[in-house]
């Protein structure tokens, strides 16, 4: 899947047409708004792979990514980055519709975490109590 198909979900969701000229501007900020995404979300898609035996991958820390790029990020966090992007695209223009974008986005990424399984690890005694 590539950035592009993200973007224009989103900007479908947000009842806009991608190659609109009303949404040209959505297109320019898209390439910056994804790569946030991908570093806010790059801890839980590691802890999610590991989880899931999947190959680890280096975190991007670009600041723009052409939309012609493959997500980096695993497939299960296409709809939170589509949810993300819708937000970040009308948070100017329509609040409301930007805060409902938002709740979705968290709510996908919190079902992702807590879809993960828990890891046990031993506890040090620091004071010499147990």
């Amino acid at each position: 899947m590539t950035l592009r198909e993200i973007y224009e979900a989103a900007v479908h969701m947000v009842c806009e047409e991608p190659d609109d000229d009303t949404s040209a501007d959505y297109e320019d900020r898209a390439a910056y708004i994804l790569p946030t995404f991908c570093g806010h979300c790059a801890a839980s898609d590691a802890r999610y792979r590991l989880a899931h035996g999947m190959t680890a991958v280096t975190p991007t820390s670009a600041a723009y990514m052409e939309l012609t790029e493959a997500f980096p990020l695993s497939e299960v966090f296409v709809a939170p980055a589509t949810y993300y992007l819708a937000a970040m695209l009308t948070v100017d223009e329509n609040e409301e519709l930007s805060e409902r974008f938002f709740a979705l986005y968290t709510d996908a990424v919190a079902a992702v975490e807590a879809s993960l399984p828990a890891s046990g690890e031993t506890v040090a005694d620091r004071y010499g109590l147990l």
